[in-house]
């Protein structure tokens, strides 16, 4: 069983001892998402020797990691300024990696952008509105803000047309 320290993105924590499930791969510096209650948490994998721990857990009582981000770990280099700032300073690291992580935002993955565009297929209930937005939209292609500015309603008509069909 392999075991990793990990400093979860949270002040009032200190590092926390998690299992590597089989099949996943972790190194000192790899930016990795933790459970923790029922939330799941950002960290770094830290090494063991150098963020001691208060508390020794048993190997029955570690949860096992959730996932590795797909961005390249956190430099040995980096990872001493972040625990000499942390020292100087008198913050906790989870602070320090905060800061050195920038955005939390630029880990996550691209999200997906839906645009939709007209079937050419009537509604059975075809409102003014409905009509109008059909109307003005034609051969437009784009997200259902962008419809409903063009066409001239309101967003929860455009979201009425993609429920009946109308638009994909």
């Amino acid at each position: 069983m392999s075991r990793a320290r990990v400093l979860v993105l949270n002040s009032a924590l200190g590092p926390l001892d998690y299992r590597v499930p089989h099949g996943m791969s972790v190194e000192p510096g790899s930016v990795v998402i933790a459970p923790l209650g029922p939330r799941q948490l950002l960290g770094v994998v830290w090494e063991p020797e150098r963020m001691p721990s208060d508390a020794e857990v048993g190997d029955n009582r570690l949860r096992n990691l959730v996932g590795v981000l797909p961005v390249p770990p956190l430099a040995a280099p980096l990872r001493r300024l972040i625990e000499w700032t942390a020292d100087y300073y008198l913050a906790s690291p989870a602070a320090v990696v905060r800061m050195a992580l920038a955005s939390t935002s630029a880990l996550e993955g691209s999200k997906t952008i839906t645009e939709y565009r007209a079937t050419g297929e009537v509604p059975s209930r075809l409102t003014p509105q409905r009509e109008q937005a059909l109307e003005r939209i034609g051969a437009t292609q784009g997200l259902i803000r962008e419809l409903a500015a063009i066409a001239e309603v309101s967003d929860a008509v455009i979201r009425g047309l993609v429920k009946t069909g109308a638009l994909e």
